[in-house]
């Protein structure tokens, strides 16, 4: 930083352009120590490692309430929540030569065992998990959330989407509405129509919350 006169005989400050620091070998020693200690996993085996801690994926139970449970079924529904989330379809994640993986054995767990229950239930295992590890409870209390909303269109007929032309146009949408708590954890979320008052259901989010520590 300096003063030097202008083409007017005025003076300025002048801040000289700052070279770039060079990183320390201590932290490239870190980042390839932090690179090492994360291998490459396929998704679906990080949500079945994560059952192991928790067992979330028990909470997907048949439609019928039958008590009985077909072999390896937390394999076809990790499998399944995978291709919802990621959105591609049931191809990417059936293999003919595993039971759990057929495209019949996906399709009938698909129709029976994943509902808007059985996610909310696993998502409270996953709550109250993350509750218990030290540095979340460092982060916050889970007493605090931060509710928000966010739209989508949606291409294809269903009773829970709406015509807004305001966010939507022709089309027709939805709006997520979400509560995240100072654990960072969703502690739950609720599917409304996308219109202009959408957001006066966000009371219906924080009542119904799947788990936490402020849940009603």
């Amino acid at each position: 930083m300096r003063l030097v006169p202008d083409d007017d005989g005025r003076i300025r400050l002048a801040v000289d352009r700052l070279e770039a620091v060079g990183e320390p070998a201590s932290l490239v020693q870190l980042r390839e120590t932090v690179t090492a200690m994360l291998p490459w996993v396929d998704l679906p085996d990080l949500l079945l490692e994560v059952h192991g801690w928790t067992g979330f994926l028990d909470e997907y139970r048949h439609a019928g309430g039958l008590a009985a449970r077909m072999d390896d079924l937390p394999v076809s529904v990790a499998a399944l929540l995978v291709a919802e989330a990621c959105n591609v379809g049931l191809t990417p994640v059936t293999d003919p030569g595993s039971p759990a993986l057929t495209r019949a054995r996906l399709s009938h767990v698909d129709q029976n065992y994943l509902r808007a229950d059985t996610h909310s239930a696993a998502n409270a295992r996953l709550v109250d998990a993350q509750a218990s590890i030290g540095v979340a409870r460092l982060w916050g209390g889970g007493l605090v959330a931060s509710a928000d909303g966010v739209r989508f269109v949606v291409p294809v007929q269903t009773i829970n989407a709406l015509p807004s032309p305001r966010y939507f146009g022709k089309r027709r949408g939805v709006t997520w509405l979400n509560a995240i708590n100072d654990q960072v954890a969703g502690i739950g979320a609720v599917v409304v129509p996308g219109t202009m008052r959408d957001s006066l259901n966000i009371l219906d989010t924080m009542l119904n919350l799947d788990a936490g520590r402020n849940r009603r």
